[in-house]
């Protein structure tokens, strides 16, 4: 009988700072703020203090940790009643997301990781690749939304790992960025195709950039006649 993984549903302040870093030092390698901007700027403008240039690292880590621990103690209680809703809605779906994945990837065995999906009060919701965690917000506008993002970084887990198995070669850092493309666009194929709009409801979102891209592989997937082997040597 086939193992599935079993989310654990958290909080932590440490993890909010860890991706806030992580954004940090992704947009000064890259010299580009957009993702910032989308997951903190935009939706908290009283962060944008730390956009100045005169800023210390450590007076950024500074200023970021007492606004979340600031914001924390404002939601604390509204964060952790959302755990048992998340968690039930999850459940409702969980079973279908892994027979859905189960058809894609012939049955492939879930890697190992932890499995935690930390609520965040951020705006982007990033994955772990290397121990399975991922972020999920505690809130949308759209109560639907959520368990769509959770199947969104759960996909991710099984994608990576299949490939990576399959296709070795590809683990080396020079196709990080071709991944990430490839498989950002497979998530919006599969979890905008009716099979899983049965199950969810709603369509999943895509990066603007990614339009032509995800035109392209759509027709990758057709005529790959949907065997997931096929479609990757097609696409890489």
């Amino acid at each position: 009988m086939a193992k599935y993984p079993k989310i654990k549903f958290k909080i932590s302040k440490k993890q909010e700072l860890e991706t806030f870093l992580a954004f940090l030092d992704e947009a000064n390698y890259t010299g580009n703020d957009r993702n910032l901007n989308w997951a903190f700027y935009n939706p908290h403008p009283e962060l944008r203090v730390i956009k100045q240039k005169n800023i210390s690292r450590k007076d950024k880590i500074k200023i970021i940790s007492k606004f979340i621990n600031q914001r924390y103690k404002e939601n604390s209680n509204k964060i952790r009643s959302q755990i048992p809703k998340i968690q039930k809605d999850w459940k409702k779906v969980e079973k279908k997301f892994f027979g859905l994945t189960d058809k894609i990837f012939n049955n492939y065995s879930w890697p190992k990781g932890k499995y935690i999906a930390y609520f965040t009060i951020w705006g982007m919701y990033p994955r772990f690749l290397d121990n399975k965690t991922f972020q999920i917000p505690y809130e949308h506008k759209n109560k639907k939304y959520i368990p769509i993002v959770i199947a969104h970084e759960m996909l991710h887990f099984i994608f990576y790992d299949y490939l990576y198995k399959n296709f070795p070669k590809f683990k080396k850092q020079e196709y990080n960025l071709k991944l990430w493309n490839l498989s950002e666009a497979f998530n919006v194929i599969i979890q905008n195709s009716s099979d899983w709009i049965k199950v969810f409801k709603e369509e999943t979102k895509s990066y603007p950039e990614h339009k032509k891209l995800i035109s392209d592989l759509r027709k990758k997937w057709k005529k790959s006649n949907r065997k997931i082997n096929t479609f990757l040597e097609y696409s890489l």
